[in-house]
């Protein structure tokens, strides 16, 4: 085995010792609460982010340098040939020149802030004794940290978070379905769905604008195929008499987790929250000593398909706009292969981006338009502001050069203020570009600016007193703007501002917002279990699971037996819906198909047969479910129905990124897996894939509650822990409680901190 448990151990970092590095103003002080997570006290803004970059290096250093690589698209340097694929992508989208372009436009403070963190970072690399385990793994050793990879990293979690690839499938489903089929599928979000602003109301009613223009863009294509929840509470109705910000970020349980929890004090701000590890401050899931936040991504469409014409002239290769031809941008890139021989990229760029699918030099090619790679914005200018707001005006002010991924905000701060800004660049352009990969050599589909920061969807201390997303509708159809023509089901929004409503006026408090956090009831599954009580099954297999789901509370909690049985009858319901809607491009469909299946449910809520096959009613599409449901459950799990409980399939597997390349080491590098609790129509989120038997793919990789009345309340929590090295005690001793849904003290006090220290480190000039 290259690697064991000793080695393990031989790679934790001194965290304890007196530390001399070349780069501080000032002395600054490390706390590692009993947690392992880092307090930073110092005496100036440089030394601050200086010791942030140093810290967070001391724990996610492989992270970090995992991240680098991918956004580079030099992943394959570490995985061998399991890399190329997203290599490929990763330097054809150009991250490390956008990122190059972003950093030139920022603020000198941005640029500051920058430098100091990776000063900080490049600090550990040059005094630490010992290295990662990865490190020694792939026996390799660290390259410096330099100030733009800060922003690629950010990048790389974030820029395939967009629309692109729904793009590309509707228009593989509208050239095999054809055009006309095909539009009756693209659908906009339901009119009877919430919307976060105004709270409360529902989206209305919305045409299918765009569509008419779908049959002569599929026309052009080339031949070759190519969640979240935050919600806010005003004053009036908590204990305290200032606002609750509350939340969880749904994403893939990565390994080590995704966000890395950190407390800054310095004379110039305090922010104690979630970072991303190689990015400086904290703009998420934080708070200041004046401003608590929160987020969820925001579901917009500011990723565009262009389909180019291209000819090769005089050895030059061109592409077609309106009646020109202009030279297209052609280089090579040469990607390194871990064991493997190298593989030459040729990267082709047009005025609308680089092309990610056909081929140029057989006349036809699509381009990727993209906010955060088309041209350098000033969106670290955020990550600084942020922390320096003292005020809700402050802190909507500094979201002003927020680029991307689009979000939905919400804050809270001391003084009683509270609301929603949805943040980020959206361009504004022709609805054709909304459904599939445009003509890009027309002109008619060019960005003609973006959505002004002032008329994005915002609401400020609105009069319900509270603003609820969950990856919902930002707004109604009123809206003037093109923002999406979907977003998530609006279940779990439903929940969540139900929830808050429940709570007697005037009462609410941190419990309650972890209360939410904990909620797993299902409105699908109630939809689906109010039906059952007119169902007769003949077949004894369904009859066995209707019996099992009749007095079910929908509750898709880990001990549930009856969650399991509703588990795998949705499975088959699922599937049933994909068939009847894609056909044979039904297995690929999958993956987008969460809508229509969500449309389909809410038919069987209003006694429709709308969304299955013709001839097929609900009622034998349950029956159908449950026999099979349960006849799989039996095959899997036994004979004895009360051992089906929803924890014995519903469980986290937490792989970390070198597993699949050595395989031999995975025992020592995966933390163990978990039962959870709720679906992806819950607010405690636990999606699966299908095709991964339930093993939890998306669910909360973070919980937090702040208090601004008194920010010692606050409370968080990671689905593993704050170290990245698998031999810490703190690479997943957080896993057992994120999984039985509780938190931890968020430390905010010195004093507090001091007492609850397990290690304390000076740094020292």
């Amino acid at each position: 085995m290259p690697i064991t448990r000793t080695d393990l151990e031989a790679a934790l970092p001194d965290m304890a010792s007196t530390m001399r590095v070349i780069g501080l103003e000032h002395p600054v002080e490390v706390v590692r609460d009993g947690w392992g997570i880092p307090h930073i006290r110092a005496a100036s803004v440089h030394d601050a982010f200086f010791a942030q970059g140093f810290v967070t290096a001391q724990d996610r250093l492989w992270h970090m340098d995992y991240d680098r690589h991918r956004a580079l698209g030099r992943w394959s340097e570490f995985a061998g040939r399991l890399g190329l694929g997203e290599d490929r992508l990763m330097r054809a989208f150009g991250v490390e020149r956008a990122a190059k372009a972003d950093l030139a436009v920022s603020s000198d403070d941005a640029q500051a802030m920058l430098e100091a963190y990776s000063d900080g970072v490049n600090a550990f690399i040059g005094t630490t004794r010992s290295l990662p385990v990865e490190y020694k793994l792939l026996d390799v050793s660290p390259e410096p940290w330099q100030p733009w990879h800060c922003l690629a990293v950010y990048k790389v979690r974030n820029m395939l978070m967009g629309t692109y690839q729904v793009k590309l499938w509707r228009a593989r489903l509208a050239a095999k379905l054809g055009a006309e089929r095909a539009k009756l599928l693209f659908r906009r979000y339901p009119h009877g769905g919430l919307v976060s602003v105004p709270p409360g109301e529902t989206y209305g009613a919305a045409g299918q604008q765009g569509l008419a223009s779908l049959s002569a863009a599929v026309a052009e294509l080339p031949a070759e195929d190519g969640g979240s929840n935050a919600w806010v509470v005003a004053g009036p109705r908590t204990a305290s008499g200032l606002p609750l910000v509350a939340g969880d970020s749904h994403r893939a349980l990565d390994t080590p987790n995704v966000y890395y929890q950190v407390h800054i004090n310095c004379p110039a701000f305090r922010c104690s929250g979630y970072a991303l590890p190689g990015v400086p401050g904290m703009p998420h899931f934080s708070h200041t000593e004046y401003v608590a936040w929160g987020m969820t991504h925001g579901v917009a469409d500011y990723q565009d398909l262009y389909i180019e014409r291209f000819r090769t002239e005089d050895g030059r290769l061109e592409y077609a706009h309106r009646d020109d031809w202009l030279p297209a941008e052609v280089t090579r890139e040469v990607l390194s292969v871990r064991d493997g021989e190298p593989e030459t990229l040729p990267v082709v760029r047009t005025r609308h981006g680089p092309i990610i699918a056909g081929d140029p030099e057989r006349g036809q090619g699509i381009a990727f338009s993209h906010t955060g790679t088309q041209s350098g914005t000033a969106w670290p200018n955020t990550l600084y502001e942020l922390l320096l707001a003292k005020s809700a005006d402050e802190a909507e002010e500094a979201l002003r050069e927020w680029t991307e991924p689009v979000n939905n905000f919400v804050y809270a701060d001391v003084h009683g203020d509270f609301g929603y800004r949805y943040r980020g660049r959206i361009p504004v352009r022709s609805m054709a570009n909304a459904w599939t990969p445009v003509p890009g050599w027309t002109g008619a589909h060019e960005w003609r600016g973006r959505i002004p920061f002032d008329e994005m969807p915002s609401a400020r201390n609105p009069q319900p007193g509270y603003v609820v997303t969950c990856n919902n509708a930002p707004a109604n159809a009123a809206y003037p703007h093109y923002i999406n023509t979907n977003f998530a089901p609006d279940w779990r929004a439903r929940r969540v501002t139900a929830r808050i409503e429940e709570i007697p006026f005037g009462t609410a408090t941190p419990d309650h917002m972890a209360s939410i956090h904990a909620d797993r009831e299902s409105i699908p599954a109630r939809i689906l279990v109010e039906r059952l009580s007119t169902l007769d099954p003949k077949d004894p297999d369904a009859r066995a699971g209707r019996d099992i789901l009749r007095d079910w509370d929908c509750r898709i909690d880990r001990a549930s037996v009856a969650a399991t049985v509703y588990g795998a009858a949705r499975a088959y319901l699922f599937g049933e819906v994909v068939e009847a809607v894609f056909g044979e491009m039904a297995t690929e469909g999958a993956a987008y198909a969460a809508p229509i299946y969500a449309d389909a449910v809410r038919s069987a809520a209003r006694g429709e047969e709308g969304g299955l096959a013709d001839g097929r009613s609900w009622d034998t599409a349950i029956e159908s479910a449950l026999a099979n449901g349960v006849r799989e459950l039996r095959s899997r799990l036994g004979t004895d129905s009360r051992e089906w409980t929803w924890g014995t399939i519903h469980r986290t597997r937490p792989r970390h990124p070198l597993s699949r390349v050595f395989p031999e080491c995975a025992e020592l590098l995966d933390p163990p897996g978990l039962a959870t609790h709720g679906d992806a129509d819950t607010p405690l989120a636990g999606a699966y894939a299908l095709t991964d038997g339930f093993t939890a793919t998306a669910m909360s990789v973070n919980r937090y509650i702040h208090d601004p009345a008194d920010w010692r309340n606050s409370r968080w929590i990671v689905p593993l822990g704050a170290s990245g090295h698998p031999g810490s005690p703190h690479y997943a001793d957080q896993a057992e409680r994120w999984a039985d849904v509780e938190t931890i003290p968020q430390l905010w006090d010195w004093n507090d901190i001091l007492a609850a220290a397990e290690m304390r480190q000076t740094l020292m000039p």
